[in-house]
């Protein structure tokens, strides 16, 4: 239960969050706010998942200071899990994506193939310029430079990092893990799929 812990420092940053002046300062709407915290949580997970495995491939860190991601990951996924249920219910992409990782960070495989599983881990690189693309939206900056370069940045990191990369990582699963790693890993990547379709229709149009 060490994830717990993790998912009640989320919980209270996000509670820090909601009472800084940081709400006056944006000026968003109750609903609006309400995502950006659970956006900036989000890319402080991500943040911290990816060092941690760039350290970790490269060998600057060991797998007994790596290990400690799949606590961050189930505490983050519990934490956001909760937070969909409260907020939006129906957003069941999300809560498949959380549901499939929480349950498949127990797996065995991830002790015998932990160099590929952090491998998969550098695509939560993308997040934060995927929120910051939502935040210009929100702030009507969709128009400026800014707005298009973080587009073209998201797309290309996507791309390389979220269907090159899971590509790969099934196919690894599939000729290395059995049908249950195949089962969750699969619909994760079909997320990413879905996910790029969207961003490149967005982007080109």
């Amino acid at each position: 239960m060490n994830f717990f812990y993790y998912s009640l420092g989320f919980y209270f940053f996000n509670i820090f969050l909601k009472n800084t002046s940081l709400r006056k300062i944006i000026n968003f709407s109750d609903k609006d706010y309400t995502k950006l915290t659970g956006y900036i949580n989000s890319c402080i997970h991500a943040n911290i998942i990816f060092i941690l495995s760039f350290l970790f491939l490269f060998n600057f860190i060991d797998f007994s200071i790596w290990v400690h991601c799949l606590d961050i990951i189930r505490g983050y996924c519990f934490y956001d899990t909760l937070l969909i249920l409260y907020n939006n219910p129906y957003n069941y992409q999300m809560l498949i994506h959380h549901l499939l990782f929480f349950i498949g960070s127990y797996n065995n495989y991830i002790f015998k193939y932990p160099l590929n599983m952090a491998l998969g881990l550098l695509s939560e690189i993308s997040n934060q310029f995927l929120y910051l693309g939502w935040f210009l939206i929100k702030k009507k900056l969709d128009n400026t430079l800014l707005f298009q370069i973080n587009a073209l940045i998201l797309l290309i990191l996507f791309f390389i990092f979220r269907i090159l990369n899971f590509s790969y990582f099934s196919f690894f699963i599939f000729q290395h893990c059995g049908l249950f790693e195949n089962l969750m890993f699969l619909p994760i990547t079909l997320l990413n799929y879905h996910w790029f379709y969207l961003l490149f229709k967005k982007f080109f149009n």
